[in-house]
């Protein structure tokens, strides 16, 4: 992502007025009565929002690049995470709640994990290979869910040594064979060609997102205070920049850019030498963001809303490119 376009954003004083290329920020919808809890998306043509059920059913929005759907999930409960693969939009959320729309004949399918912990993230690697994580309400003890066409269950190879003091709050990989796991507990998890590894942290403090693209993976979080981790087969190394960081919650890693956004409207970017700086042209909110996409044109989709500081309500949805259709 060029740089130079944040660098006018600024101070449009002194630089010319961005081309719809560079891009501008703006703030498409706020004040809902739910916070958006999170993002994805295959194209600026095709983006999904879930998040907090405000007492008629949680949020689930759809953009296709002109206009905004909003879908009915068909029972109650907050949403925390979506994410698809093909013809499947996968979302989990409260009382392991898990659902499926399926694109084609427009339909959702659900399920109910085999127990009721939240679930905080979930990710599709097909459609017979989906997997899902969340934890306890005191965030003490974690589940971790695979769905193999037929039935969730828990991976007969992990260990209650493995987990031992970690719950999980988000699943990410690069293929079937190569999938991270964050959360509390001072450790995250990897399954790397069949195998399970437990990898200490640097710090104790809890990760909320990983992601990643190439041979690079990135996880954030922190306690008031940011943390940002690399991860790599042999280890974590902190990455946090020094200074004022604010605690992260969402990241995302694309070809392109790395984007990681959190508390107080914070937005950061990792620059190619690898160093994170905050990208001050972003709108300023009081508002935490939750969860952030970065789409194939580099745009950026953020959502949030009170959530850390509140009681999941106040959704706000920031978006920088070209401007949206009205």
């Amino acid at each position: 992502m060029r740089r130079a376009a944040f660098a006018c954003l600024i101070s449009l004083s002194a630089c010319p007025q961005p081309s719809p290329a560079e891009g501008t920020w703006e703030i498409v919808e706020k004040g809902l009565p739910g916070a958006l809890m999170s993002v994805w998306g295959s194209s600026p043509e095709d983006v999904w929002v879930v998040g907090a059920d405000a007492g008629d059913g949680p949020a689930v929005k759809h953009w296709d690049g002109a206009t905004w759907t909003e879908l009915d999930a068909g029972s109650p409960g907050h949403l925390w995470w979506v994410s698809g693969r093909g013809d499947g939009v996968w979302m989990a959320g409260d009382g392991g709640r898990i659902l499926r729309y399926d694109r084609e004949d427009m339909s959702f399918e659900s399920w109910t994990a085999p127990s009721p912990e939240r679930l905080y993230g979930v990710f599709p690697l097909a459609e017979d290979d989906v997997w899902a994580c969340g934890s306890n309400d005191q965030n003490t003890a974690g589940v971790i869910w695979r769905y193999d066409g037929a039935a969730w269950a828990a991976p007969a190879d992990l260990t209650p040594e493995l987990t031992e003091g970690f719950a999980c709050f988000k699943v990410w990989g690069s293929r079937a064979d190569d999938l991270w796991f964050v959360g509390y507990g001072g450790v995250v998890l990897h399954y790397k060609g069949g195998t399970w590894s437990r990898i200490e942290l640097p710090s104790d403090r809890p990760l909320f997102t990983v992601h990643g693209v190439g041979g690079d993976v990135f996880a954030v979080g922190g306690a008031v205070s940011g943390y940002i981790v690399e991860l790599r087969d042999d280890g974590a190394r902190d990455v946090t920049p020094k200074g004022e960081v604010p605690q992260l919650a969402g990241v995302y890693a694309s070809e392109s850019a790395t984007v990681a956004v959190g508390l107080e409207g914070a937005v950061w970017e990792r620059g190619d030498d690898g160093v994170w700086t905050a990208i001050e042209a972003a709108p300023t909110t009081p508002l935490e963001y939750h969860a952030v996409y970065v789409d194939p044109a580099d745009e950026i989709w953020a959502v949030g809303g009170r959530i850390y500081t509140g009681n999941l309500s106040d959704g706000l949805l920031t978006h920088y490119g070209a401007p949206l259709p009205q």
